[in-house]
């Protein structure tokens, strides 16, 4: 199977502190050290570690933290031959700054990421009659993600959008997606801002009034919608049920792409044929391992190492209502 990535290409440049510093504060860290990310470079190499052949539709800067990413992106095994140099500007960074129990707090700036565009797309349209998966986020424009999201359904590709980093964004892209897989921040704003809905008060003992919001999505034509709910695991939800799905129990080192090792794990299972409530174990085990390690792309799973860890270790059995 062969995969398409349209998303960003980022520049990480991380440093380890005791705890997070608050606001106006200062806190000496340690451990500098940069290295690839971004959610599209992120979900793409998860593909591509997994042993798909995955395409990366991305926009680099001109500059030299771009250089040596698109040097380490493709040693990692993805294709970049249809991604674009821009001579204009330079390439996105994000800042992270990460404690010892592995959470983090980000800035980024997106720099070229946000030129992307439906031309881009366009000029690879190739790609889209060989491939059977396309895997969207929210970091580059909502024409590049249209334009792809109206080829792949051309081409009858499924169609997996990761609706973060939130933001406003052109619903007709839900249209196209076969499933959705936001956190419950991203939830709460997707029924805000698409529905007018107050935000929704979580619950971990009320999974039913998440799944009820989450089928109002239903109208804008997705099939499916995962939510991810961090360390309480994630909701399959479909029209008439849903399923409750706790996590593998492992020691947090470093929270970084985990999101995107869940999604792309998750939509590597669903294009191979298997049913979303079969996708969500392998997914929540990437994620698993993700966390275990320091590190954005470096941090990913191979699929030996994923089917390892899913032999050796157990999951609660999922919760099902209706």
């Amino acid at each position: 199977m062969n995969a398409i990535v349209v998303g960003s290409a980022n520049t990480d440049l991380v440093i380890y502190v005791d705890r997070l510093p608050a606001e106006g504060n200062t806190a000496v860290g340690s451990g500098f050290k940069s290295g690839p990310g971004g959610k599209g470079a992120n979900q793409a190499v998860c593909l591509a570690k997994l042993g798909v052949k995955t395409h990366l539709i991305a926009r680099f800067g001109n500059d030299g933290f771009s250089s040596l990413l698109r040097q380490e992106i493709a040693r990692l095994g993805v294709d970049l031959s249809p991604a674009v140099i821009d001579r204009e500007r330079n390439g996105g960074i994000v800042f992270i700054i990460l404690d010892k129990k592995g959470n983090n707090t980000m800035v980024a700036d997106l720099g070229s990421n946000l030129l992307l565009d439906a031309d881009d797309i366009g000029r690879v349209l190739e790609l889209f009659s060989d491939s059977g998966l396309l895997l969207l986020q929210l970091e580059v424009s909502d024409s590049a993600n249209s334009k792809a999201a109206e080829y792949a359904r051309t081409h009858s590709l499924k169609v997996v959008l990761n609706p973060a980093p939130m933001r406003p964004f052109d619903t007709s892209i839900l249209e196209k997606a076969d499933i959705i897989t936001p956190n419950m921040q991203e939830l709460e704003s997707l029924l805000r801002n698409l529905k007018g809905k107050s935000p929704i008060e979580f619950d971990e003992k009320d999974p039913e009034k998440i799944a009820d919001a989450a089928r109002e999505l239903f109208t804008f034509g997705m099939q499916e919608v995962v939510v991810t709910l961090g360390k309480r695991g994630s909701l399959l939800v479909k029209e008439k049920n849903s399923l409750l799905f706790g996590v593998y129990r492992v020691d947090q080192v470093d929270a970084t792409a985990a999101g995107d090792a869940f999604t792309a794990a998750l939509a590597y299972m669903y294009a191979l044929g298997s049913d979303s409530a079969e996708c969500i174990p392998f997914a929540s085990a990437a994620a698993a391992l993700t966390i275990t390690r320091a590190g954005a792309v470096y941090s990913l799973p191979t699929l030996q190492e994923v089917n390892e860890f899913v032999k050796k270790n157990t999951m609660p059995e999922p919760t099902y209502f209706t």
